[in-house]
């Protein structure tokens, strides 16, 4: 090296380097959370699914309705309202429930409802209308 000139500084690199990971981790934090959101939307989805199929069969083979209603109330997601209607041997469970989010990075999103349906025919021994 001629005398004077001095090796390039790679300290101009090492803050650019900074300023990416700076940036990455939050936006990498934010899709992580949101993630881990996305699939407790799924789960209650599910749940709502196998509430409406469960309230269903037990009313078809008979059940009183108040502890059809409460079989699903305890497979069911918070706050949701379990529907029962029939019309002669069908018998048509509907399970809706409002989905928000409990965390409060994530309060700005809007609130999505989660929405199942399940029809059965009622067993002949048991085919009665409901009150």
């Amino acid at each position: 090296m001629p005398a004077g000139v001095r090796p390039a500084s790679r300290s101009g690199e090492r803050g650019a380097v900074t300023a990416e990971v700076a940036f990455a981790i939050p936006v990498l934090l934010a899709t992580m959370l949101f993630g881990v959101w996305l699939a407790g939307v799924v789960i209650a989805n599910v749940r709502c699914i196998d509430t409406a199929r469960d309230v269903a069969r037990a009313v078809a083979r008979g059940e009183p309705l108040e502890s059809a209603q409460q079989l699903g109330s305890r497979t069911a997601p918070r706050d949701a309202t379990i529907t029962i209607t029939q019309s002669d041997p069908d018998i048509q469970v509907t399970v809706s429930a409002p989905i928000t989010p409990d965390w409060p990075l994530l309060a700005q999103l809007p609130p999505l409802h989660a929405q199942a349906n399940a029809t059965i025919q009622s067993e002949p021994a048991t085919a009665r209308p409901l009150p």
